[in-house]
């Protein structure tokens, strides 16, 4: 009882800790954003906010909803004063984010949105539905009717408000939703020094199109560049890598605009953040879109890799992955100066199973001591079908004693097995480099190794049935 009120205490705090940092993240960068609000002091085409609140109720779930309405609450109170067109706003905020979260999950895989690249089409679709429908209208509405803006101003109000919710979840969102969905994956060294460089490369790309760095440069269409360097991260480092290139040359963008650098200043600085922002929205979900198909090509490759070397019945390493081994641990053997045993197994009476219970039974017959096999070996062995009712057990550093032990165990095994019918095997063993040199002559010595213990069996069974033949005889004779 103990324990389980302590462990309610932490998701409590937890909880709490949850709530509160997104309560902060979601005013900091509120006001971080309004400090570009050009056309009204609570309205900015910059804003953070959205995507933190959207991807909080596809992560967090719904619950979350008076964390968000309070910190919009706080926000605006803090911007515009304590009137109640406060509350309206949050709360048009609010609803906009749990509507889109609703429709994300409903339409567009929920958490899963940026893995494929339709529910990639799909999110920014809702995205923009909802940002131009929902925050935009219930936000100038609040503005307008509290008199705090006019309604000549409505349309300008609407447009701003509309877009920088717009441009927020689609730049900040799938990056909550991709790096929440945890991932402990160590990237080698090789990728970690490609990620480096896909760094340096987006910074001086970001100050060559942005900022203006070189300066001779100005006046070309180099914004182009922008697209082979964020589908670099997109084909080779992953979603989670592309979500944090895009926020890196999206904040690049940002900065050279509002300094007068780049090809999307205009006269105003709300024109340059419409033209910049809708730029780098558009590349946004064509990358990750891309960085999608990307991925679950490389899902789909490797999967289709893997059948190739997987038996499809017992799940076993098949012939190709056996040769593939056994290569290895020659090679392994030579640098080690260390023996290897490779044991073949074949299992006794398998075509009289399948003639008088069927071929289904045949086949659970052989899982049931791929199985047993499995369950057999070392982390370090690997267990193969050959192919039929023959399997190979490749034990690295093992002797012909001590593969004689494995095929102890696993005859053992099969013995203490209760399911029906009865399993029994036949094993022969081949030691590297004694019995060959090559991956086909180990396997052939260990062939007839294992053909010469079947021959031993069945001479065994000859010569008990004689005798029991000759003792029935002489019985009779008495």
């Amino acid at each position: 009882m103990r324990w389980f009120w302590k462990s309610a205490r932490r998701r409590v705090a937890r909880e709490q800790t949850i709530i509160a940092s997104l309560i902060v993240a979601y005013v900091l960068t509120g006001k971080l954003g309004l400090v570009l609000a050009y056309d009204h002091p609570a309205t900015s085409l910059v804003w953070p906010p959205a995507g933190i609140a959207l991807g909080a109720f596809v992560v967090l779930g719904y619950r979350v909803w008076p964390a968000v309405l309070a910190a919009a609450t706080i926000l605006y109170a803090m911007t515009i004063g304590a009137v109640p067109a406060v509350v309206a706003m949050a709360a048009g905020n609010t609803l906009e984010g749990v509507l889109t979260a609703y429709l994300i999950n409903r339409f567009a895989g929920g958490r899963n949105a940026i893995q494929n690249p339709g529910n990639a089409f799909r999110f920014a679709g809702l995205v923009i539905l909802a940002s131009m429908t929902i925050g935009g209208t219930i936000g100038a509405a609040s503005l307008a009717i509290s008199g705090l803006a006019s309604w000549m101003a409505y349309g300008k109000i609407w447009m701003t408000w509309s877009l920088g919710n717009m441009t927020g979840s689609l730049l900040l969102a799938p990056t909550i939703m991709l790096w929440s969905q945890g991932g402990n994956e160590r990237w080698p060294t090789a990728r970690t020094v490609e990620a480096v460089l896909v760094l340096l490369t987006i910074v001086f790309v970001g100050l060559a199109v942005f900022c203006g760095f070189p300066s001779e440069l100005r006046g070309y269409p180099i914004e182009f560049l922008c697209v082979p360097v964020l589908l670099w991260p997109a084909f080779r480092l992953g979603r989670r890598a592309t979500a944090v290139a895009i926020l890196l040359l999206t904040s690049l963008a940002l900065f050279g605009t509002l300094s007068g650098y780049g090809v999307f200043v205009r006269s105003t600085p709300t024109a340059s953040l419409i033209m910049v922002q809708s730029f780098m929205s558009i590349t946004a979900v064509m990358t990750m879109a891309l960085s999608a198909l990307a991925s679950e090509y490389s899902v789909a490759e490797a999967q289709l890799r893997e059948l190739v070397v997987t038996d499809p019945l017992t799940g076993l390493p098949n012939y190709r992955r056996l040769v593939e081994v056994l290569g290895n641990e020659i090679a392994r053997s030579n640098r080690n100066d260390e023996p290897f045993a490779v044991a073949f197994f074949d299992m006794d009476g398998l075509k009289r199973i399948n003639d008088e219970l069927g071929h289904l039974i045949g086949s659970r017959a052989v899982c049931r001591f791929a199985e047993t096999l499995r369950a057999s070996c070392r982390a370090t062995d690997t267990a193969a079908r050959y192919g039929g009712d023959e399997f190979v057990v490749i034990l690295p550093d093992t002797d012909e004693e001590g593969a004689r032990v494995v095929i102890q165990r696993v005859e053992e095994r099969l013995a203490e097995d209760p399911d029906k019918p009865e399993l029994a095997v036949s094993a022969g063993v081949a030691v590297y480099p004694r019995d060959g040199g090559t991956p086909t002559t180990l396997l052939s010595a260990a062939d007839r190794a294992l053909y010469a213990v079947k021959a031993s069996k069945a001479n065994a069974r000859r010569r008990g049935v004689v005798a029991l033949h000759e003792w029935s005889s002489a019985a009779g004779s008495r």
